[in-house]
């Protein structure tokens, strides 16, 4: 396909959308592979991960205090996801906010779990650091559309 078709066809995807009330978010691809985008939560901006395949949205404990989040360490879990078959402690984080462009989500339940070794691993093959990873359980209701062609995300406003 000819590059000004491409650029064509990438703009009506985007005017369509833009239509319907999406909003176009940036998305860029890290050394590792993995899909970045900017988040705001309770009003803080962080890099997250964007994973189509998490079923929830999950905040590296390191960063509890930065994003001003509040634990309900009595609703803790353990989840057999940790590395080695270990498990991991899952601590809830109720009533926040989360913006992603102008798709808002209020009072919100994030997980709260270390990202310790991930985040080690990332750092030893150059990628920088992220606070967490947004899941399916923001990216559905969004509506969310990935044109990976353009590397952009679409999110329609929250209703």
């Amino acid at each position: 396909m000819p590059a000004s078709r491409s650029l064509k066809k990438k703009n009506d995807i985007s005017a369509f959308l833009s239509r319907r009330g999406y909003e176009a978010i940036p998305i860029r691809q890290n050394i590792a592979g993995l899909l970045l985008i900017s988040v705001k939560v309770n009003g803080i901006e962080g890099l997250f991960i964007l994973d189509t395949g998490a079923g929830v949205s999950v905040i590296d404990s390191s960063q509890v205090d930065s994003l001003q989040l509040t634990l309900q360490k009595d609703s803790a879990s353990f989840s057999g996801a940790g590395a080695g078959g270990q498990g991991l402690e899952v601590i809830p984080s109720k009533g926040n906010t989360i913006e992603i462009g102008n798709h808002v989500v209020t009072d919100f339940t994030l997980s709260i779990m270390s990202f310790e070794h991930v985040s080690q691993t990332l750092a030893q093959a150059g990628c920088e650091g992220f606070s967490g990873v947004i899941g399916v359980d923001i990216l559905k209701p969004g509506k969310a559309i990935i044109d990976y062609g353009s590397m952009m995300l679409y999110l329609s406003p929250e209703k």
